[in-house]
């Protein structure tokens, strides 16, 4: 597991330390829903003591990313399809609200450097390091996207959702699949350089629910699904 943890330096606090390298830890995948996290295990590959991977637990237990069951310990939250539903619904309604407010207002010219980057995928195997790389490239698009929209608490709320819906995306990656997403961002930027509101409405809603559909069949495929530890 030490291999997984990296040094931030002496400017961050232990707790703070151990809060980001868990917590990216299991937004990138390597802390699968369901893994038992030991206490005493993450210490010593950070080479800390415990007391700031309780801090770290308490704190990732609150955003959701964590979850501490009586008599057993903490274990990586699972992802339910209630989850998946919920915060998708809360991502297709701010973000189709931050779009709409950045008409007018939106690089097209950026937008179409990410395209074309995307259009880069379209031969690439679909493996997990290319799966990952698009995820990142997805990413940026969605912020591109909304960037611009003169709301800064909208901006903070996504921001703050986006940290979820990446750990969704990499959870569930095998259900990715280039060719599909690819087409849809490439009609998103079409609708935008249009500024057609309705159809970029439509493309971008089209886009999110595949994104969710696609995490939702991946979650319900688990056949552990259930089981909140393992070892």
């Amino acid at each position: 597991m030490k291999e997984y943890f990296e040094d931030l330096g002496n400017y961050l606090s232990l707790k703070d330390r151990a809060y980001q390298n868990i917590k990216f830890q299991i937004i990138r995948g390597n802390l699968r829903p369901g893994t038992r996290l030991l206490e005493e295990e993450l210490a010593k590959a950070m080479s800390i003591s415990r007391a700031p991977i309780r801090e770290a637990f308490n704190k990732l237990e609150k955003e959701g990313f964590v979850t501490t069951i009586p008599r057993k310990g903490a274990a990586v939250s699972n992802v339910s399809t209630e989850i998946i539903k919920d915060i998708f619904e809360i991502r297709e309604t701010l973000e189709t609200l931050a779009v709409k407010k950045s008409l007018g207002k939106i690089f097209i010219d950026e937008l179409e450097k990410v395209g074309d980057n995307f259009k880069e995928f379209i031969n690439k195997s679909e493996n997990a390091e290319n799966r990952i790389q698009y995820l990142v490239l997805d990413k940026k698009f969605h912020d591109l996207l909304c960037q611009n929209c003169g709301n800064k608490k909208l901006i903070e709320l996504l921001a703050n959702l986006q940290e979820q819906i990446h750990w969704l995306r990499n959870v569930s990656l095998k259900r990715t699949t280039f060719s599909g997403s690819i087409r849809e961002h490439l009609a998103i930027i079409e609708a935008l350089k249009r500024n057609d509101e309705k159809l970029i409405s439509k493309t971008l809603l089209q886009h999110l629910e595949r994104a969710k559909d696609s995490s939702l069949i991946e979650v319900n495929s688990w056949s552990d699904n259930s089981k909140y530890m393992k070892t």
